[in-house]
């Protein structure tokens, strides 16, 4: 472990090996050894300073390979085409400060390791090393903590969401490991993922043959079964499930955005009418898909909607902008059929990466003299957080809304089941518009998907906009949905889940 002599070398090695999982998932078991090496580092590092920069620049380039599906919204189709150069700018301004303020994470398990082998060592030699493990799962939240204080603005509040390049995530590529987030989601699978770590350190300087051969005789047995399919998604028939419908758009890129409203809206009414026809319980259109004319009074949609579409039974999911005041906020639009009543939900949870503009980024702008890129980007990126952000009064048939980017909170499903535990299920509307087909993005998101799923033991359905729907089961097993009827940009796919889960 010691064959290289830089210290700060040792570090950024650590940080790729934590980091490369994240960007070609079937390495995942690289970040294992990568924790190792950031451990070992760690404690052979005799200098504080060289520790805590170190740290970081190991943890800013593990958050920097699990961000690094920023770069595949370049280039960005709204944007004005002579920004070309200015836009490759914005992109590495994002990715690298995003990825620093991650990566501030990794003081607090340098801190929380220094403090104890300063002052409790006495009681016990090895307890800075098994505490590691707590600290590890504190750093990378304290990690979100920065981020959320650092891109703070007019949409933005201060929390422990953004949950990219958590260690945990890596193990959930183990479907027997999975298992275990039903114990705490992803904070239980980044323990474990530190306490692997440190079983592995405690095995290399351990001197003792039966120790070292069974743990290692572990440690193995968890490799060797890395690849083990453990789980299948239910099948069930329509009289024992709800069958739901799924809209999946595709309207294309090289449209103007007057014309891809246009063509978009088309392929909406046209996949909504082919989904009502195929009867089902339920319908999922992608995030902002506006099939519903969100300003029109409820009362007066509710009659159009039963007048245009002869009464229709199932519930309908769609989403799209709407003013409260003078402010944008993202509203989800339930119509249920069978209650022949409509509710709207706003969504609680936003991303820099597209819904507002960090105060901290447009203030930059203006003082580097761009303040007209910071003016167009905080006009065309301006949504705020509404007032209708519980659920906890919608009726028990209508699924919970988890929308877009709300999946990378690992405590989003969960805030739903705390406010309706007896929900169906959870409906998941997604658009990755600003994305051009990033595998790197698509996966991570599965995953936080698929870990929320086990961990709350309930069914996520999501609806897509330029991505592939999935359906995610408690007992890990996705499902990649298969059309059922299509026409041109757009595909309407079913899937039929259990009624009780």
């Amino acid at each position: 472990m010691d064959l290289i002599q830089n210290s700060y070398i040792k570090w950024a090695l650590s940080g790729l090996l934590l980091g490369i999982g994240f960007v070609v998932p079937s390495l995942w078991i690289l970040g294992l050894a990568g924790g190792v090496y950031f451990i070992h580092t760690l404690i052979h590092e005799s200098s504080v300073k060289r520790q805590l920069l170190g740290a970081t620049l190991a943890w800013t380039i593990k958050a920097a390979c699990a961000n690094s599906f920023f770069w595949s919204v370049y280039p960005v189709q709204w944007l004005p085409i002579e920004w070309g150069s200015a836009q490759l700018v914005l992109v590495l301004l994002y990715w690298v400060t995003t990825s620093l303020w991650l990566g501030l994470g990794a003081l607090v398990v340098v801190a929380g390791y220094g403090v104890c082998k300063k002052y409790a060592s006495s009681l016990c030699k090895h307890l800075p090393l098994l505490l590691v493990p707590v600290f590890w799962v504190a750093g990378e939240m304290f990690g979100s903590f920065m981020f959320s204080v650092m891109m703070i603005g007019p949409g933005g509040t201060i929390n422990v969401a953004y949950s990219f390049g958590y260690s945990g995530y890596l193990l959930a590529e183990h479907e027997l490991l999975l298992q275990l987030a039903r114990l705490g989601g992803v904070y239980v699978l980044s323990a474990l993922f530190a306490i692997v770590a440190v079983g592995i350190i405690f095995v290399l300087q351990s001197k003792k043959t039966v120790t070292t051969t069974i743990t290692s005789f572990v440690i193995g047995l968890v490799f060797a079964t890395g690849w083990y399919q453990y789980a299948a998604f239910p099948i069930v028939t329509s009289e024992q499930g709800h069958t739901v419908a799924v809209i999946d758009t595709y309207p294309g890129r090289e449209l103007s955005q007057e014309q891809s409203d246009f063509t978009n809206s088309i392929a909406i009414t046209q996949a909504v009418e082919a989904a009502l026809t195929l009867g089902g319980d339920y319908i999922l259109l992608p995030e902002d898909a506006q099939f519903f004319n969100q300003a029109q009074p409820i009362g007066s949609l509710r009659s159009s909607i039963n007048l245009k579409y002869d009464n229709p039974q199932q519930v309908i999911v769609d989403s799209g902008p709407t003013f409260v005041g003078e402010k944008t906020v993202l509203q989800a639009l339930i119509f249920n059929g069978q209650g022949d009543h409509i509710e709207r939900i706003h969504k609680r949870y936003l991303v820099p990466q597209g819904e507002f503009m960090p105060t901290l980024y447009s203030r930059t702008l203006q003082l580097v003299g761009l303040s007209s890129i910071a003016g167009v980007l905080s006009e065309k990126i301006a949504f705020t957080v509404g007032p209708l952000i519980s659920q906890a009064a919608m009726s028990e048939d209508i699924p919970g809304i988890l929308f877009c980017f709300e999946s990378v909170d690992p405590t989003g499903v969960r805030r739903l089941m705390r406010e309706r535990p007896h929900m169906p299920f959870v409906a998941h509307p997604v658009s990755h518009t600003w994305f051009h087909d990033s595998a790197v993005l698509w996966h991570q998101l599965d995953t936080m998907l698929q870990v929320q799923a086990v961990w709350n033991q309930k069914y996520i359905i999501s609806a897509s906009n330029h991505a592939y729907s999935h359906a995610f089961a408690p007992n890990g097993a996705i499902q990649k949905l298969e059309a059922t009827t299509s026409g041109e940009g757009w595909v309407v796919k079913e899937v039929i889940i259990p009624r009780k889960n």
